[in-house]
């Protein structure tokens, strides 16, 4: 299926997430680290109005169109950078990507935006339609899977939505018991104790992701072609026979010096350069 049965285009709202990227901005946008809102909007139109001309000439002028597709990148990325924290500005940067060929960066911000607005479907199937030109093609074990389709809200609804929901359920839940001791009514107990159960519920989800993603932070391959070692460094073997390309997603167990080791969907541990990936 071809990019644009996904819209892949950009919307007109702003957002942000610091983040690096090898893209060069024009100097008058890149020396600004702090924006105004007047001229936040004022960057924002611009890349967006660069992305836009990029696709029409996609087809007559390649050259060309990726020079603007780099400068709408160079334009989202300030917003970023200034301050700005959005799933749109976000989606908005990974279309870009992708449309420059730099699959793993689309992934990092397919993924930021989906942390920001997991019920998204546009994001959701952006990043997957991504995915799917990944190679390798490196599948979850069989337990992950079950966990994603047992454990549906813990996987598929954003930190501050369960944060919410936790709060609700939680004193929903302790004032249906606050009414039961002065009206005796077998609805409130039975209410009461399901709000607190689901609250407990939700606040282990919300640690379990809080604590896996700062020991164990998701990041994605970035540059066009890396080979995962069994040791920390260019002399150790492959742990893997095929070099990874841009897009797969792993795991960081550890970091020293240069190198991360990392774990892939799969369970399969080895070592890669620090350069050659991107945290989430």
């Amino acid at each position: 299926m071809s990019a644009r049965s996904f819209a892949i285009q950009p919307v007109n709202v702003c957002f942000a997430v610091a983040v690096l990227v090898p893209v060069v901005a024009p100097p008058s946008v890149a020396a600004e680290r702090t924006m105004s809102p007047q001229r936040q909007r004022e960057v924002l139109r611009q890349a967006l109005n660069d992305f836009d001309q990029a696709v029409s000439l996609a087809a007559t002028e390649p050259q060309r169109a990726s020079e603007l597709y780099s400068r709408a990148a160079a334009g989202f990325t300030a917003l970023i950078e200034s301050g700005l924290r959005s799933a749109g500005l976000e989606y908005n940067l990974g279309n870009t990507y992708l449309r420059l060929g730099q699959l793993g960066r689309a992934i990092v911000h397919y993924r930021r935006a989906l942390l920001l607005d997991p019920s998204n479907d546009k994001i959701r199937a952006n990043l997957e339609y991504a995915r799917r030109q990944v190679e390798p093609y490196i599948p979850d074990t069989g337990a992950a899977r079950l966990a994603q389709t047992l454990l549906f809200v813990h996987y598929n609804t954003s930190l501050r939505g369960r944060f919410v929901a936790c709060a609700l359920c939680s004193i929903g839940g302790w004032l249906l018991l606050a009414l039961r001791l002065r009206f005796a009514h077998r609805v409130l107990t039975t209410g009461g104790l399901a709000g607190i159960v689901a609250g407990l519920w939700l606040a282990a989800s919300i640690w379990w992701q809080v604590r896996a993603d700062e020991n164990y932070p998701p990041a994605v391959v970035v540059d066009q072609e890396v080979i995962l070692r069994a040791g920390r460094g260019e002399g150790y073997e492959p742990a893997l026979r095929q070099p990874m390309g841009p897009g797969v997603e792993l795991r960081v167990l550890q970091t020293r010096g240069d190198w991360a080791e990392v774990r892939l969907p799969n369970g399969i541990t080895g070592w890669l350069p620090l350069s050659a990936i991107e945290r989430v």
